[in-house]
């Protein structure tokens, strides 16, 4: 089956179906580049390109920011506890 017209030409899925993925992670790749674009085709489209290279790849990047925010708000809580120990 085709892919639905491309919008960017080149990219890895561009000879791929929504049907050829995961529809969990098609869904939550859609879902992550709708905060990029206002275009559900587009953000489909990334979506595919994306998973087409890696086909875990929203699960991987959602445990990476899991972990980056953890990070952030432990330097943060330490930033403040430092903060409030000085006179």
């Amino acid at each position: 089956m085709a892919s639905p017209k491309d919008k960017i030409p080149g990219g890895l899925g561009d000879k791929k179906s929504p049907k050829d993925f995961d529809p969990k992670q098609l869904a939550k790749g859609k879902k992550i580049e709708m905060e990029h674009t206002d275009d559900p085709q587009l953000a489909e489209e990334i979506s595919r390109d994306h998973l087409t290279e890696d086909s875990a790849y929203y699960t991987k990047l959602e445990k990476i920011e899991k972990h980056a925010a953890k990070r952030v708000l432990r330097r943060y809580l330490d930033l403040r506890a430092t903060a409030d120990l000085q006179p």
